[in-house]
């Protein structure tokens, strides 16, 4: 499934973006303003946080405000569920990816799948939060940071979720990232 982002309409993203009702188009270009918008669609959260990923993009997820935004939404809002698909889970553990770490304490909030055949080698890379906002990227090649920010997309975000469930729904558990107990 290929999704084209809309054009844009704004090229920075204004700290007074609100989740569910700020309607604009936000082009990305690079590692910093990817994580910048992540950050602030997992700030705002509060009830689902679906990523769909190559190889959890270190670059973008891996860092103390993301582990925290995550964390703080588990807290806050019991019942909340963030679900990952990784293709390849390898990099990240060497990594020590801060949700891979998390999900292995945050186990009944917090769920990595490997998807299943049909999903596999998708050029889509994305992140949705509660049905409303989402940051898309096509991954057409590697290190290419353009992208798309949404935090009123619903129609757009739900065709990303419908994807993602008929992903997760023929996935399976990334048996690299479950915790061991010895």
């Amino acid at each position: 499934m290929r999704i084209i982002p809309s054009i844009p309409y704004c090229t920075e993203i204004p700290d007074y973006f609100k989740l569910g009702e700020t309607q604009a188009e936000i082009q990305l270009s690079n590692i910093e303003e990817n994580k910048n918008a992540a950050l602030s669609l997992a700030e705002q959260a509060r009830y689902r946080i679906n990523i769909f990923t190559h190889d959890l993009e270190n670059s973008i997820y891996n860092n103390n405000e993301f582990e925290n935004h995550i964390t703080n939404l588990v807290i806050r809002h019991p019942g909340s569920q963030i679900r990952i698909i990784v293709e390849d889970s390898t990099k990240a553990i060497k990594n020590g990816h801060c949700l891979i770490r998390i999900s292995q304490k945050l186990t009944s909030s917090i769920s990595i799948k490997n998807p299943g055949d049909a999903h596999k080698n998708n050029e889509n890379s994305f992140m949705t939060v509660d049905g409303t906002g989402m940051l898309y990227r096509l991954r057409n090649k590697k290190n290419n940071y353009e992208a798309s920010v949404n935090f009123m997309s619903p129609q757009r975000t739900n065709k990303l979720d419908i994807f993602f469930n008929e992903a997760w729904k023929q996935g399976f558990p990334d048996r690299q990232v479950r915790r061991l107990f010895i």
